[in-house]
Formats: C-alpha cells, sequence, structure tokens
C-alpha cells in the first residue's frame, strides 16, 4: 500500500514504560535486518524527540519490519510486518500481521500483546481488526470473538462494538461463498450489525435469538437452492429485527409460531 505512514504525534515507550527520548526507530525491508527500507519522507533510522515522539511524517510503502532502539542504540522492540499506524499503539506492544493465519502461526506471540491484523484472509484487506493475546482456555474458540495460536494461547477481538461485521468473523461476501457460519457467529452477539456495502453476503437457516439491527448498505440473500429461510426467528425473548439500507433476498425472514404472537418487529427503518 502506498503512502502508509506513522503518526507524527505517537510517543514511544521502553520495556518498562519510559518514553524513548532521542531513541531511534529504524525500517527493514524484512524481519532479517538485512535490508534497510527506502523512505519516501527519507528518514530511517529516525530519532526520536526529547519525549520519545516522532515529529514528521514518516511515509512508507507496504509492510516493513521496525526496530525500536533507546539511546544508546539498544533494541528495544521489533515488530516484523508493519503495514501502518495512526492510533498510537504501535510504539507499545501493537504487533501488525496480515492476516488470521499470520496470527494464529506467529509462536512468538506472549499474553497482553495487540495484534491487528490487515484482513481476516491472506491478500485481503477486509475484515481487519484488533486482537489481544490472551491465556489459554480464556474464551470459547469460534474464529470470531476467540482465536486459538498455534502456540497455546488465545487471540480474543477487541473492540466488539465496531467489529461486528461478517467480514471480520471471516464471511466472504462474494455473493457465491456459503457466508453462514461467519453470519451466525457474528448475529449470536445480537445488537447493531454492519453488512458492508459493497458485498453479498450469502447464508441459510441462521438463528436470531438476541434484538438485532442490520445496517450497511450491503445484500444479504438465501444461499442458492437451499431450503427454509435466510434468517429465521428462533427465540421468545426477540421483540425486534430491523434493517436500514440492506438489500434482503425477498422475505425472507421468518419467525417462528412462539415469537408470531409476541409482536416481533421485521422492518425496515
Amino acid at each position: 500500500m502506498a503512502n502508509d505512514f506513522l503518526d507524527p504525534f505517537q510517543t514511544f515507550y521502553g520495556n518498562a514504560g519510559e518514553e524513548l527520548a532521542k531513541g531511534t526507530i529504524t525500517f527493514y525491508t524484512d524481519s532479517g535486518l538485512g535490508t534497510p527500507k527506502t523512505m519516501l519522507s527519507g528518514a530511517s533510522p529516525y530519532t526520536l524527540d526529547d519525549y520519545g515522539r516522532i515529529r514528521g511524517d514518516l511515509t512508507y510503502e507496504g509492510s516493513a519490519t521496525l526496530v525500536i532502539a533507546n539511546a544508546a542504540g539498544l533494541t528495544i522492540r521489533q515488530l516484523d510486518d508493519v503495514i501502518a499506524s495512526n492510533d498510537g499503539d504501535l510504539g507499545e506492544i501493537t504487533i501488525y500481521l496480515r492476516s488470521i493465519a499470520e496470527m494464529v502461526t506467529r509462536e512468538a506471540l506472549v499474553a497482553d500483546q495487540i495484534v491487528r491484523t490487515q484482513g481476516y484472509y491472506t491478500g485481503s484487506r477486509n475484515g481487519g481488526a484488533r486482537y489481544k493475546i490472551v491465556a489459554a482456555s480464556t474464551g470459547v474458540v469460534d474464529d470470531y470473538l476467540y482465536h486459538q495460536l498455534n502456540n497455546g494461547l488465545q487471540a480474543q477481538l477487541l473492540d466488539l462494538e465496531r467489529n461486528k461485521d461478517f467480514l471480520v468473523a471471516g464471511a466472504l461476501g462474494d455473493g457465491g461463498s456459503n457466508d453462514t457460519d461467519p453470519m451466525q457467529r457474528v448475529i449470536n452477539q445480537g445488537g447493531d450489525i454492519e453488512v458492508a456495502a459493497g458485498f453479498t453476503f450469502m447464508g441459510t437457516n441462521i438463528s436470531i435469538t438476541l434484538d438485532t439491527r442490520f445496517f450497511g448498505g450491503g445484500a444479504m440473500k438465501q444461499l442458492g437452492a437451499s431450503s427454509g429461510d435466510l434468517l429465521q426467528v428462533t427465540s421468545t425473548a426477540v421483540r425486534e429485527v430491523k434493517f436500514r439500507s440492506v438489500i434482503l433476498d425477498g422475505n425472507q425472514v421468518q419467525g417462528n409460531d412462539g415469537n408470531a404472537t409476541v409482536g416481533v418487529v421485521l422492518s425496515a427503518e
């Protein structure tokens, strides 16, 4: 990606939380640190100010390995596959990876690190999100809220309200693939769920058990010749299912007999 950048106001810290006054950040083309990366802004290595801050735009193209050092030249942290950052996390413990698969196989991840994925799948910028590395068996692994890592730890999805999005759960939204399972994972959370504009999510017999509101301008369609309905209200606790700017495959939302008697709202906003 051209013109990736680091936030000119972010502060870099040492392992004890100290500001890295006069420390440096250096970019390399690979994790072996063999070849310094050419910066579009012409600054690598870059010397931090008296407060450990970047004081100018640092732009580069593609991914990079970033080495953070203190003023004495001692390496504090090495971050591989840095794509871009403007959220202030990078100077602490955020690691930028391309996909869920890379996160799962990254043996060096440790508890309390923050990982941001570029996309759910390698080669895709769709479904990227932030995760916290947590202890084994913290949550139920469902490939959405929790991912099992090869090193025995788990990755927990952060910012859930912002990431109630089928793409973050692994849906492709290409109008042909079966997205039932990832759609169900997100719908299980209820509340406001984004149906991302420009995508068509195909599913069948997806159960709604909580009040749910869909928004976003994308499409939800019944999968091929599958029998049943796209969405089914299956709990008497549900009182509201609404759609805002979402394209549906006809009237493929059904409530069971129990719900039909309690006034479930199936409507557009």
